[in-house]
């Protein structure tokens, strides 16, 4: 049993990991991630299973995925599980067979190419942005995967998106249809639109009780209080625990004297007084080249007396070249600062847009950084967050273990852990704050798990040292509002239905005259709430610039191409609930030859056909393949 709550912990802190991980390489390679007895197999691809454990983390990575892309805007409405689990395996289906066939092709990564993606992954750097083999194999320790498992799987990604890429290669674009659709694009077409405002009709409206009960009672939904939650949770997240750390003052200078090269600053000052001293001498008559093989920290140059060549812009630093290049032949310029130190430089001659310059570079030399109250501080809390992070993931799997088997509170985790038990108040979805408006939490508050059986969640990881586990402490159902508390509201939504509906009748009306041929102008006479706009030329194009609403101009190019005499019209819906009628008299084809449009058309097309192929290339993997598929409800373990 607690082998099993182990593993389970071990893959909710993974999945946090691998999440990032393996977002270049999507889906890639989850056959690997779990093992284990299985009760359903949902598919068997040409004798090779997909189980249930495999579609679990594949679906669960999927919803992740969709929680990162989508941010706050996130809803699991939409996305039921059945249709997602379909799509998944579905995908992994794909995968599998691609795979197989890479690997009887003899498609396979060397192992540099293998180190090199490895080294691209950005959870894998460091502050500095530099790879680290201690947290590559800190983040592997805490995944639960081996070096050699992870590797395997990346050199199975890699040869899979060599694969595709190696499609794109091959696909290619005709230039008529890159002509075809930049003229699309550059086509112009004659927009004139009638606009209807709905609160032109307030006229119209005539509220009567009957209406409004007949209107509550057809609309029962819509007033109801909002559902309510008490949420409780708690958190372990690694920067708190490490401000509960004391690091001792003698520490911090311990640290800081152990690790002197890595609080260096740059002494300008005496590289300064050199420079301007040596400068002095050459004004006095000494050697420029003398003094350059005696002093320049440039050795290469220094023993030609400084003489680094003929150059042109842009070759030595900005600062460099912002003096250089203002020189005269024969002068000595004032000391010149650049990151390394200083410069004297001297121009000694001038060939068109080059100069052979000599120069003599004094560096400056590193000194220690005083250990002020600053930096005092960050000292200190980098040791406290190296304290923390050995321990961290130790207190992760405690703190899962603890919520898992006492799930009907959260006080043992709180007091093994000394941590805080924080509450919402009772408040509606959208009044949850801080880390409780994060989706992943939002879902897990109200899954069945939590709001219905009143169960701790899961474990869920906001990033890698961030983890919170939540359950309702109270939860109050949404209900009917009386229609005595409502009134004024209905009457308001059946003011706006009774001018929406005169403003549809106006709206019908004008159309069926425009159609028949009445000119804008006077039907906009004839229906005073409205408003006619004459026709102007407008491509996509320059669509934002024309004023146009945006709702008018995707009709505009929707419609067919008007005859000579016969425009193309159509009804269209505005924003606020307003009407339009759009009419389209005339179209002027524009051809375009801009080339670097041209490029940037091609290369989308490309990737469609990309799109294309590689969804022939997986039908026709399918199509000669022993599948089954037996995805069932059994087979439903992300629930």
């Amino acid at each position: 049993m607690m082998e099993f709550i182990r593993t389970k912990t071990k893959g909710i802190v993974m999945w946090g990991i691998i999440g990032l991980i393996i977002v270049p390489f999507a889906l890639f390679g989850l056959n690997g991630y779990l093992d284990g007895a299985v009760k359903t197999v949902p598919a068997v691809v040409n004798g090779t299973e997909i189980s249930s454990a495999q579609l679990t983390r594949a679906v669960q990575s999927r919803k992740q995925q969709l929680q990162q892309q989508l941010g706050s805007s996130y809803n699991p409405d939409f996305f039921p599980m059945d249709l997602l689990r379909q799509q998944v395996l579905n995908e992994l289906i794909s995968r599998q067979l691609i795979t197989e066939f890479t690997v009887n092709s003899k498609m396979a990564a060397s192992p540099q190419q293998i180190v090199d993606e490895i080294k691209r992954v950005p959870q894998f750097k460091d502050s500095k942005g530099k790879f680290s083999t201690k947290i590559y194999a800190r983040a592997l320790k805490g995944a639960g995967r081996s070096k050699v498992s992870f590797e395997a799987q990346v050199a199975r990604d890699y040869v899979l998106n060599q694969l595709r890429e190696g499609l794109f290669q091959s696909t290619f674009v005709l230039p008529y249809e890159v002509q075809q659709l930049q003229n699309l694009l550059n086509q112009q077409r004659k927009v004139a639109y009638l606009i209807f405002d709905k609160s032109k009709y307030k006229k119209n409206v005539k509220v009567t009780d009957e209406a409004l009960k007949k209107y509550y009672e057809s609309h029962l939904a819509d007033y109801r209080t909002q559902d309510k939650v008490n949420v409780e949770y708690v958190e372990l997240d690694i920067n708190k625990l490490a401000e509960k750390i004391d690091i001792t003052d003698k520490a911090v200078s311990d640290y800081y004297n152990s690790n002197l090269n890595n609080y260096m600053e740059k002494d300008y000052s005496a590289a300064l007084a050199r420079i301007k001293d040596i400068r002095r001498r050459i004004l006095n008559g000494e050697s420029f080249e003398k003094l350059a093989k005696q002093f320049s920290a440039d050795k290469l140059s220094g023993k030609k007396g400084g003489d680094i060549g003929f150059i042109s812009k842009g070759i030595m630093d900005k600062a460099f070249d912002a003096v250089a290049f203002k020189l005269k032949k024969g002068e000595i310029s004032q000391p010149v600062k650049d990151k390394f130190g200083y410069h004297l430089i001297k121009v000694v001659d001038i060939k068109g847009d080059e100069r052979r310059i000599k120069h003599i570079q004094i560096k400056a030399v590193d000194k220690p950084l005083d250990l002020n109250a600053a930096l005092r501080a960050k000292i200190r809390k980098e040791l406290q967050l190296q304290e923390a992070e050995q321990h961290f993931f130790e207190d992760v799997e405690k703190f899962s273990n603890l919520a898992y088997e006492n799930p009907e509170s959260l006080d043992a985790v709180a007091s093994a852990l000394d941590l805080e038990i924080k509450s919402s108040g009772l408040v509606p979805r959208q009044g949850l704050k801080g880390v409780l408006q994060n989706p992943q939490v939002i879902s897990a508050i109200y899954s069945q798990q939590v709001l219905t059986d009143n169960k701790n969640s899961d474990v869920i990881e906001l990033k890698e040292t961030h983890v919170i586990v939540v359950r309702v402490k109270e939860h109050q159902p949404a209900a009917q509002k009386p229609f005595a508390e409502v009134k004024a509201d209905v009457a308001k939504q059946v003011a706006l239905e009774q001018q929406k509906q005169a403003m549809r009748a106006d709206v019908n009306k004008a159309f069926e005259k425009l159609t028949k041929g009445a000119k804008g102008r006077d039907v906009a006479a004839e229906f005073r709430n409205a408003q006619w706009l004459s026709g102007t030329f407008v491509s996509r194009r320059d669509a934002a610039k024309s004023g146009i609403p945006q709702a008018i101009i995707r009709q505009a190019f929707l419609l067919p191409r008007p005859s000579a005499d016969k425009p193309s019209i159509s009804m269209v819906d505005l924003p606020g609930e307003n009407q339009a009628i759009v009419v389209v008299s005339d179209i002027k084809e524009i051809e375009n030859v801009d080339t670097a449009e041209s490029s940037a058309i091609r290369e989308q097309l490309q990737r469609i056909n990309l799109n294309t192929e590689y969804s022939g290339f997986e039908q026709y993997l399918k199509d000669n393949a022993d599948i089954q598929i037996n995805l069932s409800k059994d087979t439903e373990e992300d629930s």
